[in-house]
């Protein structure tokens, strides 16, 4: 098993160059599949962005409308540039978790916990949206780290600058901060020894964020909105959210739970400053489990915080029989290969690359520190941890690529128009019915009832692969992977 350990010898700062650079292929080659993604990109592409006060000052959208233009001034017709701004999101997001580290944790060493946090599940699915999510959980950081400042030392700047971050953070429409503050303020109200003049500054700033939240409210109209279904108590969505938060908070969640045996049960590093942490871990975790939205920002917030709590307990602990927590890891090869698995109506249709593919990363997933029986350090059990990542993530990138590339709609009908009907994209003209892949009007929106004469007008109907396809000698049956409902579906052309 020597051999499983040579990963802990490599720099950590080599494994953080390669995630950074694995991200930035990931957000440029893997295409847009949520489905408010694709309605945000409709909506900037007709220019219909911005429909209400609360998005013409949001800042995510405004930033968004900036690259738009930059993309039109620059001749750029690639919609993948949207993410770059997710890449700035990231990089603040690290710069604030490296304050907070010098204000409460000044001799902790920073770059594996800043290290930690680009690895999660969390992340990975956020680089490749364009909402709001990064930008908010940022945001909701900000005013978290200038509140703990405010603790320290309540200078002009500091009350101004989390004040001007509590209102951006209303601004998105996160509202959950406020729970988090509130709960972090009457905390530290319980502080006997604070002063009586800096209790009363605490309570005063509460209520003002409060109030502007409320001013807010009612600018927004109070009866179209639903912060009033704010929390859900439906079960089946609650149960959805924890398998949902367990997935997005690998492999950090079994750190976390190592890490709490040890902070709360042996007190190893039992502290004022730890216990504070950890409690906000358990709010935010709450918050999401029992908000009406996926709202992934929650996590993002979370995943510095849990990255630096885990990194302080355990930073001077030799984990050993611990470590069985860490097989929660397999869950990363077992979720790819559902995920892949779950396009194909029956097992007998899948190729037999795909079985490859998935012993490849089982095998990846090897690199595991429960198979290391000896003590192990968290550095040490952290860059075996990374190693993995980067290669089951390696490996599950280019098979993607590879496998499906070539079946999504736009390749299809590239593809189609080139080699079967001998038709220029630019003098084509597309008529279709309801039951749409909703990135046909993404990338061929300007195809349907086009502003100049079309040498080749092309019907297109879309079925389920339990449809029988058209028996009709003047059109084509091709299959797509349909990257919205995330299944193969049937697609006719016929040339009129």
């Amino acid at each position: 098993m020597s051999f499983f350990r040579f990963p802990e010898n490599i720099p950590t700062v080599f494994y953080t160059i390669i995630w950074v650079l694995l991200l930035a292929v990931i957000i440029f080659v893997v295409p847009f599949f949520f489905t408010q993604d694709l309605k945000l990109l409709i909506l900037i592409k007709d220019e219909e962005l911005v429909s209400n006060f609360s998005e013409f000052i949001n800042p995510h959208l405004i930033l968004l409308k900036i690259a738009f233009e930059l993309t039109n001034l620059l001749n750029i017709d690639n919609y993948f540039l949207f993410r770059l701004l997710n890449f700035i999101y990231l990089g603040l997001l690290i710069l604030v978790t490296y304050k907070i580290i010098k204000l409460r944790f000044y001799d902790l060493n920073f770059l594996m916990p800043l290290t930690a946090i680009l690895f999660s599940g969390t992340i990975l699915i956020s680089v490749i949206t364009i909402e709001s999510y990064l930008i908010s959980g940022l945001v909701t950081l900000l005013v978290f780290y200038y509140l703990l400042k405010i603790f320290e030392e309540e200078g002009i700047l500091n009350i101004f600058l989390f004040i001007l971050f509590s209102l951006i953070a209303l601004i998105l429409n996160n509202f959950y901060f406020l729970i988090l503050i509130t709960f972090l303020i009457i905390f530290k109200l319980f502080n006997l020894k604070l002063e009586k003049k800096k209790r009363l500054n605490l309570i005063s700033y509460l209520c003002l964020i409060y109030i502007i939240g409320l001013t807010f409210v009612i600018i927004q109209d109070i009866n179209k909105t639903d912060y009033y279904s704010f929390f859900n108590y439906d079960f089946n969505t609650f149960l959805n959210k924890i398998i949902k938060s367990i997935i997005f908070l690998l492999p950090l969640l079994s750190l976390l739970i190592i890490s709490i045996f040890y902070n709360v049960f042996k007190k190893i590093n039992w502290n004022k400053d730890l216990i504070t942490f950890l409690f906000i871990i358990i709010v935010s975790w709450f918050l999401f489990i029992f908000s009406n939205k996926s709202n992934i920002s929650i996590l993002i917030f979370m995943l510095p915080i849990m990255s630096i709590y885990i990194f302080r307990t355990l930073e001077f602990v030799e984990l050993k029989w611990s470590k069985i927590f860490l097989i929660s890891l397999f869950l990363i090869p077992a979720v790819i290969i559902y995920q892949d698995t779950s396009l194909y109506q029956n097992t007998s249709d899948i190729p037999h690359i795909n079985f490859v593919f998935y012993f490849s990363i089982i095998l990846a997933s090897l690199f595991n520190p429960i198979f290391f029986l000896g003590k192990s350090s968290i550095i040490a059990v952290n860059k075996t941890i990374s190693f993995s990542l980067i290669l089951v993530s390696s490996l599950s990138l280019i098979f993607f690529y590879s496998q499906y590339k070539s079946k999504n709609l736009n390749s299809v009908i590239y593809d189609t128009l080139d080699n079967d009907l001998n038709c220029d994209i630019q003098e084509t003209e597309f008529i279709i019915k309801e039951d749409y892949p909703l990135d046909l009007m993404l990338f061929f929106g300007d195809k349907v009832k086009p502003d100049y004469f079309s040498e080749c007008v092309i019907e297109l109907k879309f079925s389920s692969l339990d449809s029988t396809p058209i028996d009709d000698s003047k059109s084509l049956n091709k299959t797509i992977l349909d990257l919205t409902t995330k299944s193969y579906i049937n697609i006719n052309f016929k040339k009129l």
